[in-house]
């Protein structure tokens, strides 16, 4: 009785403190992407990122509702995160209105939510540096979908997803918040546990 009562749990936990933590990463689909020439680093913050155009519909700003609701309620309070979203020179004036929207309906501070103005330019040059050549700007309407850039600034995403072409998933549908729930915050997930449980490599001298 003893024996179960103390030493069992025990080993138990030796057993668990011994163990190495496995788990699938999220794999990398583009390494180096590019950081905005220091208008807002991505280095070392895991970062959702959202592109808007210079005439914002009514549907872009649902789908901005739907990222606030369903990722960064729940996911700032992550000590390394952010929310990055790209407004054009031109649709800079949305950017006080979007704001005001989100903390009306949602009752959460944006502190962790950069609205970063580029010139087109900037914006097509980060795009480009995806090394994706089916994403296609459009400058009036921007992106319905987000992307994960990670804090070593590489673009995150899937490659055995079933709903996507090749297997190969690089960006979540800001308009589905079943995407947004059960794929973009579980993919999240895992970057903050791969965060969480990363082992030093010793150096080779």
């Amino acid at each position: 009785m003893l024996f179960c009562t103390f030493i069992v749990p025990l080993l138990f936990f030796l057993f668990l403190a011994s163990g190495k933590v496995n788990f699938n990463k999220l794999p990398v689909i583009t390494e180096n992407v590019s950081n905005l020439e220091g208008e807002l680093p991505f280095r070392h913050k895991v970062s959702v990122v959202s592109v808007l155009g210079e005439k914002p519909s009514l549907r872009t700003y649902q789908n901005i509702l739907n990222l606030y609701q369903v990722i960064y309620k729940s996911t700032e309070k992550y000590k390394d995160f952010q929310v990055v979203t790209i407004v054009p020179e031109l649709g800079k004036e949305t950017v006080e209105a979007l704001k005001s929207e989100l903390i009306k309906v949602g009752g959460v501070d944006l502190l962790k939510w950069k609205f970063v103005v580029l010139p087109v330019e900037k914006i097509q040059t980060m795009i480009s540096s995806f090394g994706l050549s089916s994403i296609e700007y459009k400058l009036e309407q921007g992106l319905d979908d987000v992307f994960i850039i990670d804090e070593y600034l590489n673009l995150r995403g899937r490659i055995d997803d079933e709903d996507s072409q090749n297997g190969i998933m690089f960006s979540y549908s800001t308009g589905s918040v079943s995407v947004l729930k059960n794929k973009l915050k579980e993919d999240l997930k895992v970057i903050f546990y791969e965060s969480k449980f990363a082992v030093k490599e010793p150096k080779i001298n």
